[in-house]
């Protein structure tokens, strides 16, 4: 995301950085599981083992170490996609000289990337989800406005496989469900775990997955358009 840094202090004590790390992951955590405004700094600073101070000294305030938790990689970037941008997920079919099947397929694999980088990114994932469905007030609209791209783009590319100039009521109501495919990995990442955890516990089980996901999403896909081509059909 492209937000902007929070204010904090460069360390000065030798164990600085150990201790600034800690705190990052200790607040990933706790905000992941209990959300922002559930989460106290007194809980963060003991899972991390600092004083209390040790937050302003770092981050300023608590929305800081939130902004810090947000903005900060936890993973290495030149080995994954980015893993804030759901829009980059779906490539354009024409600059990627890609069908629109190849598209949804490349859609489910990008998406779905992050399970392999361990639990945690998964952690850093669902906080992100979290912020959208419980807004802490600390973050701006750029993770909003991020998946909404995601939806316009992936309800052109139904529209397009559907042969439609532009997406109607039923397009809209297709690409929420197979979107839905998608984030539900996410989302529900406790009941994915305990009910069916070997569907992640791999990267090959993930790209079976995927590969499995964008299947299902063109057989959705194909049953709309024999729906509308039989209701088309005058007999």
């Amino acid at each position: 995301m492209n937000v902007p840094p929070p204010p904090g202090h460069t360390p000065t004590r030798s164990d600085g950085t150990q201790a600034r790390q800690r705190l990052l992951k200790a607040a990933l955590q706790l905000f992941a599981d209990k959300g922002y405004q559930k989460t106290s700094t007194r809980e963060i600073a003991d899972a991390a083992e600092v004083n209390l101070g040790s937050i302003s000294y770092y981050f300023g305030d608590k929305p800081g170490l939130y902004r810090a938790v947000f903005c900060e990689s936890f993973c290495d970037t030149a080995a994954a996609p980015d893993i804030l941008q759901a829009r980059g997920c779906l490539p354009d079919p024409a600059a990627a000289q890609l069908d629109p099947d190849a598209a949804l397929a490349a859609f489910f694999f990008n998406f779905l990337h992050p399970l392999k980088q361990g639990a945690l990114i998964r952690l850093v994932i669902r906080l992100h989800f979290r912020e959208l469905v419980e807004p802490s007030g600390v973050m701006g609209t750029e993770m909003d406005d991020d998946l909404a791209d995601l939806f316009r783009n992936m309800s052109q590319l139904i529209s397009l496989r559907l042969g439609l100039d532009a997406p109607d009521t039923d397009t809209l109501r297709l690409t929420h469900a197979v979107l839905g495919m998608a984030m539900h990995f996410f989302v529900a990442q406790d009941l994915v775990d305990q009910v069916s955890p070997k569907l992640v516990a791999q990267p090959e089980s993930i790209d079976a997955l995927a590969e499995r996901l964008a299947t299902w999403a063109a057989g959705m896909i194909n049953a709309e358009a024999l729906r509308r081509d039989t209701s088309r059909d005058p007999a």
